[in-house]
């Protein structure tokens, strides 16, 4: 019987090979030993991962040391801490390139989720806000974006925005500027959208920490109107008209279907406070009785009158109340009067060198609840 030589499973590494081969050689070899002598799942009790800076493709891990965590290397250069970092994979189609660390938001669906750069000046709703892009995102790119975690390499300086910033700043959704954080908290009628926090200051190699808070927006409005307005007969149901708006949110005022601005509708359901005012004048000296009310869709709403009397000529009476109801998106409210006599008006009064007008009826709508 002829003997042969045995010929070994792995040959002998050439010269220019290195321990990390030879190492690499042998962990291929117990693993592989351990499916021979255990067929089935493949079973490790350590994960041995790419030393830390060493250039891996991407879908490949490695261990950070600085973060004390695992990178995986997405396309486009992105590199994901493991567990700390989260992102959403969305779509640019903008026509343009969205550049690193823009604040984007949600602008359709077209088999991915796009996002444009987002602005929070009231126009777009706050739950619109997705995140942060962490890389050049060109157009029609899809990858992905931070929605929790650290973006890298991007100016801090708060400059492009006029601004100076500090490590520890926190930065808003821009109210100005497409795309922009201010460290400026925005004011009403502007969403107030938090989005990070300055970790380093720098022109090209700025962090900050992503971490929003978006808060659900709650509607409102305040409407007056600045003309006299007359019943057109005694003890006859009218609706009070609003012809200017001084700030709203969700809510406007609405043509009826007389073409008069009487409407008062909300675009979200919710439980509303509807506070209102109206200036009465009587021009003769005879009682006169003035009732206020609300109507709800075209329906009055129960226990909802109230009663002022007049006596004076010349008298103003200013008649306050607030109500509450609940209200669904579309509904509309409308603040009715009647009175008595057709002497009674709902009086504007202009403004004086020192004063400022006192209009006919001032109504502010808020929505304290979802």
């Amino acid at each position: 019987m002829s003997t042969k030589t045995p010929v070994p499973y792995f040959p002998a590494p050439p010269a220019q090979y290195d321990a990390g081969y030879i190492a690499q050689v042998v962990r291929s070899f117990s693993i592989f030993a351990q499916q021979v002598l255990n067929p089935g799942d493949l079973r490790a009790t350590k994960l041995t991962l790419s030393p830390t800076g060493v250039v891996i493709p991407a879908g490949e891990l490695s261990y950070n040391a600085a973060e004390d965590t695992i990178d995986l290397l997405h396309l486009n250069g992105v590199v994901q801490q493991i567990g700390f970092e989260t992102y959403m994979r969305v779509a640019n189609d903008t026509g343009s390139t969205i550049p690193n660390g823009t604040v984007v938001g949600f602008s359709g669906v077209n088999g991915e989720i796009k996002v444009a750069p987002y602005i929070a000046d009231g126009s777009v709703p706050e739950l619109y806000f997705v995140g942060v892009t962490t890389f050049d995102m060109a157009d029609e790119d899809v990858g992905p974006i931070t929605i929790y975690g650290k973006v890298r390499g991007m100016n801090t300086t708060g400059t492009p925005v006029s601004e100076t910033w500090a490590v520890g700043d926190i930065l808003y959704a821009s109210p100005d500027t497409a795309g922009a954080f201010t460290k400026v908290r925005p004011t009403a009628p502007d969403a107030v959208i938090v989005v990070a926090a300055v970790l380093k200051v720098g022109t090209t190699d700025g962090e900050i920490m992503v971490r929003p808070t978006i808060p659900i927006g709650l509607d409102y409005g305040s409407f007056a109107d600045t003309t006299d307005q007359t019943a057109a007969a005694v003890n006859t149901a009218t609706p009070i008209k609003f012809n200017t708006t001084e700030i709203s949110n969700g809510v406007t005022v609405v043509n009826d279907g007389s073409g008069n601005p009487t409407r008062i509708t909300v675009s979200q359901s919710g439980f509303y406070q509807i506070s209102v005012s109206n200036q009465y004048t009587s021009t003769n000296a005879s009682a006169k009785d003035v009732q206020t009310w609300l109507s709800k869709n075209g329906t009055n709403v129960a226990d909802s009158n109230s009663y002022i009397t007049l006596t004076g000529n010349a008298e103003n009476a200013v008649f306050s109340t607030t109500y509450g109801i609940s209200l669904s998106a579309g509904d509309y409210v409308q603040i009715m009067w009647a009175t008595s006599d057709t002497t009674v008006s709902i009086n504007n009064i202009p403004a004086t060198g020192y004063s400022p007008a006192a209009p006919a009826t001032i109504v502010s709508v808020i929505q304290i609840q979802l």
